[in-house]
């Protein structure tokens, strides 16, 4: 099974795009992400807009029982807190395994400017390859459903 990706220009580079639709209970979170597919990202890290688009207040965030951690992104430290059981579907084609996913919880700068990252324990817990073709400005998650090969 192929899920398609959009490819496009990005923060002045070419940057592998997915619009998913993401669900978790606490704190209750539901939208439509546009976010930027990343393998150099170990984990996948909901963007401060995205969450000020969804209603996710600060305060929600704060009363997440899990601890803060921080991150090193982009030259600057971005702190985080686990929103645990999140579920990430790209329409009827693809519905995940539940992730838990990082979400900023405060950084250095605010981390005003931190986009939602598709990191690679989502293509890791789902058992997806990417595809990506530079040229032709395509790519793709294709599903594999072979099992592990160790």
């Amino acid at each position: 099974m192929q899920i398609p990706l959009q490819v496009g220009w990005f923060a002045g580079g070419l940057r592998i795009m997915a619009h998913f639709l993401i669900q978790c209970e606490h704190p209750h979170i539901f939208g439509s992400i546009r976010a930027i597919v990343d393998t150099g990202s170990p984990t996948t890290i909901l963007g401060v807009m995205d969450l000020k688009r969804m209603r996710v207040s600060p305060i929600q965030l704060k009363n997440l029982e899990t601890k803060k951690g921080t991150m090193a992104i982009e030259g600057g430290n971005l702190k985080t807190k686990l929103v645990k059981n999140a579920k990430i579907s790209f329409s009827d084609i693809f519905k995940s395994e539940v992730l838990d996913v990082c979400a900023p919880f405060d950084s250095d700068d605010g981390g005003f400017c931190q986009v939602t990252i598709l990191g690679v324990d989502f293509m890791e817990k789902n058992n997806l390859k990417l595809f990506f073709d530079p040229r032709g400005k395509s790519a793709y998650f294709e599903k594999d459903d072979g099992g592990d090969k160790e």
